[in-house]
């Protein structure tokens, strides 16, 4: 990941809504809720590896260098 202050960042912000959100509805079930939908939200906005998953979806599970991506030509969606 590139920018690990916007990771750590979200992920303080996450803790203090689930925080929030427990002091405020005394739901544990709703503090899950929010934690899951909270982690799959950063995990998708902030994780990705674009480079990796914009090649071919069978090459998705070999592992690839530096030097691959740089020679490889990117493939159009």
């Amino acid at each position: 990941m590139a920018n690990d202050a916007a990771f750590r960042s979200s992920l303080l912000w996450l803790a203090l809504i689930i925080l929030i959100t427990g002091l405020c509805t005394h739901s544990f079930k709703k503090m899950l809720g929010t934690y899951f939908f909270g982690m799959f939200a950063i995990g998708g906005v902030l994780l990705p590896d674009w480079e990796f998953l914009n090649r071919n979806m069978s090459q998705w599970c070999t592992p690839v260098t530096l030097e691959d991506m740089n020679s490889a030509p990117t493939q159009p969606r």
